[in-house]
């Protein structure tokens, strides 16, 4: 009897401990299906060369600036009280569309009446022969600002935060201008206009808006502006500027970075900042000086447009001396003083 009692117990006891490992399997596979699901749609900064894990779902954190900046890159400098910093976003094999801004619209004639700086803002390379050169570059110039992250399209979020950070803490210039290696910004006339002519001196934020239709969140996973659910609800993104050109005033980019630390991001830059605008109370202000598309301008468009989008580095050329010749073949024509 005892015997047959023995043999029941180890039977339970085995039974038991399947039942365990294998619920202990279903929680495992489980766990490891919502890890890969939660990091689909996400973009992460690297720290010392590793990924960052991002808070579980049901926690909502901002920008994690402290990995941003980590790292022994060093800034480039600035004069404090600038008119205009410029933040050009730039891939660390763009070469040589930096170098074209540098020889145009990025040169300075003497010294300017209105301070103004140009800055590129470029992530970690995955190839450390591009990284090195990056870093020779750096070296030269002494223009280019390295943060840790990446340097993906989905993160240029996160490139865009940093190089915000930096300019507002470091720098704080009357107005910062973020764009990309590909825009030319008419240099020539845009640090006096803002110096001058602009009367919005606060709470600026202004550019090319995308009308309501195209404010649409993309689902599609396969879409580089995929958003997910998860990391943004609404199925319209607010009013915002587009990443080609926009300026923000000193204290508008102070209020959008206070927002940032507690509004997560998304991979989408542009949309990102009309999101951080609307939690500060920032209206985004439209204005046609801002062009998305490249056309075949006339030399007198020169004295009236600030940024220029989808530009070769011969076509940045050819606008730099357009904007050369408006100033004298354009001189007496009247100037536009207002935004729009």
């Amino acid at each position: 009897m005892a015997q047959m009692q023995w043999w029941c117990w180890k039977r339970l006891l085995c039974a038991i401990l399947l039942l365990s490992l294998l619920l202990w399997c279903l929680l495992l596979l489980a766990g490891d299906r919502q890890e890969k699901w939660s990091a689909a749609g996400r973009f992460l900064p690297a720290l010392r060369g590793q990924l960052v894990a991002q808070p579980r779902i049901g926690v909502v954190r901002g920008v994690d600036f402290a990995s941003l900046f980590a790292g022994p890159h060093a800034a480039p400098r600035c004069a404090h009280g600038q008119v205009l910093l410029i933040l050009v976003t730039s891939a660390p094999v763009n070469v040589e569309a930096r170098h074209v801004i540098r020889r145009t619209w990025a040169a300075q004639e003497g010294r300017p009446t209105n301070r103004w700086q140009t800055v590129f803002l470029v992530g970690q390379a995955a190839e450390a022969e591009v990284a090195q050169d990056v870093q020779r570059e750096r070296q030269e110039f002494g223009d280019i600002l390295v943060g840790n992250y990446k340097d993906t399209y989905r993160n240029l979020t996160l490139k865009v935060m940093h190089g915000l950070k930096w300019a507002s803490e470091q720098c704080q210039p009357c107005y910062i201008l973020k764009t990309d290696d590909d825009c030319f910004v008419n240099t020539d006339r845009l640090p006096a206009f803002l110096a001058e002519l602009n009367t919005v001196r606060t709470g600026l934020y202004v550019g090319s808006l995308f009308p309501r239709e195209k404010r649409q969140v993309i689902r599609e996973p396969s879409s580089k502006w995929y958003v997910s659910r998860q990391d943004y609800r609404p199925d319209e993104y607010p009013p915002y500027a587009s990443g080609i050109g926009y300026i923000l005033s000193l204290d508008a980019a102070e209020k959008i970075l206070e927002a940032a630390c507690c509004v997560r991001p998304i991979p989408v830059e542009d949309a990102y900042m009309g999101i951080l605008a609307e939690e500060a109370g920032i209206r985004a202000k439209a204005s046609a000086r801002f062009a998305k598309h490249n056309a075949r301008w006339r030399i007198c468009n020169y004295r009236y447009l600030m940024v220029i989008h989808h530009l070769s580095p011969r076509e940045q050329e050819a606008a730099w001396r357009s904007t050369l010749q408006a100033r004298s073949a354009c001189h007496d024509s009247l100037e536009v003083t207002r935004w729009k």
